[in-house]
């Protein structure tokens, strides 16, 4: 057992400050992973184009042997739809894997959300299949999907999402291969809390990837959750650290963006910032757990 958990464990039965059921549990919230069939004509160019290589081979199979070796109880996927068309199809393949569809062991340690389009026709009845579906949020990435958070076509879903408790998980702030202006910011994101302030969000990348000053004043303090991915090494630990302090570790969930970034190598970063071990039992695992509805 790696030592850190042997401290949660003694910690636990010392002072019962720790629940039992998630004191040892790590669920990377972010990760995107592709069908077998695909994974690797997608996997080389996008390495390629984000310039690291990855740090699996973005397969279902590859991500649960790496999450394993990393000591990671779950990963969650993170489909990404760049046309409305394909979001029905890719929805009912990793529908075998939403947190409301069972499964196995291996199920257990791959959970997805849905993927979604601005450019879907019927945005209210998407949504409800996907509820149906057993899915629990769907993800949107306005530089991939280029559309803006409080675009007004987009009220139906947000309105939709509300109606059926759905999480909205969406990429925050700048883009490694895109230029500015970006479609999405950590002001944007405030706004769309105020307009729909029954919307559950999850921000991407601790609210604005390379926004992180915008972010303290715009999303620090809110009800919006945001998670860890592409933080740890392209900003200072000082200021996530602050963050997370600012922000509440309640609302604060890890992930790492894998395969592009290495879970393992973020997990060690996470695990060295000095917070408290209910601070981290909180965003390792329970965070994910009571928004996502992941069942360990």
């Amino acid at each position: 057992m790696p030592a850190w958990r042997a401290i949660w464990f003694l910690y636990w039965h010392m002072t019962g400050q720790i629940d039992e059921s998630v004191s040892c549990i790590v669920i990377d919230s972010h990760v995107h992973l592709y069908p077998d069939a695909i994974a690797g004509k997608v996997v080389g160019p996008l390495a390629a184009r984000f310039g690291n290589p990855p740090a699996f081979d973005g397969t279902v199979a590859g991500c649960i042997e790496h999450a394993v070796a990393c000591s990671i109880a779950a990963s969650v996927n993170l489909p990404v739809a760049t046309k409305a068309e394909s979001v029905r199809h890719t929805n009912t393949f990793w529908s075998a894997y939403a947190p409301g569809a069972g499964g196995g062991a291996a199920r257990s340690r791959v959970v997805s959300m849905a993927c979604f389009h601005p450019g879907v026709a019927r945005k209210g009845e998407e949504v409800e299949w996907i509820a149906k579906a057993g899915f629990t949020g769907i993800k949107l990435h306005p530089e991939y999907q280029h559309f803006r958070f409080n675009d007004a076509a987009m009220d139906e879903a947000w309105a939709a999402l509300e109606e059926f408790g759905l999480v909205a998980y969406l990429h925050a702030g700048g883009e490694r291969v895109f230029e500015p202006p970006y479609n999405s910011s950590p002001a944007e994101i405030a706004l769309l809390q105020r307009r729909f302030p029954r919307l559950r969000i999850i921000a991407a990348h601790l609210g604005g990837f390379h926004m992180w000053d915008e972010v303290e004043r715009e999303l620090a303090g809110t009800s919006v959750n945001l998670d860890l991915s592409h933080t740890f090494f392209w900003m200072d630990a000082e200021q996530i650290l602050r963050i997370i302090k600012r922000h509440g570790a309640s609302r604060i969930l890890f992930g790492s963006d894998a395969p592009w970034q290495d879970p393992g190598k973020v997990l060690e970063a996470f695990m060295a910032l000095g917070l408290s071990d209910g601070e981290r039992a909180a965003i390792l695992g329970a965070n994910a757990m009571r928004e996502l509805g992941i069942r360990l």
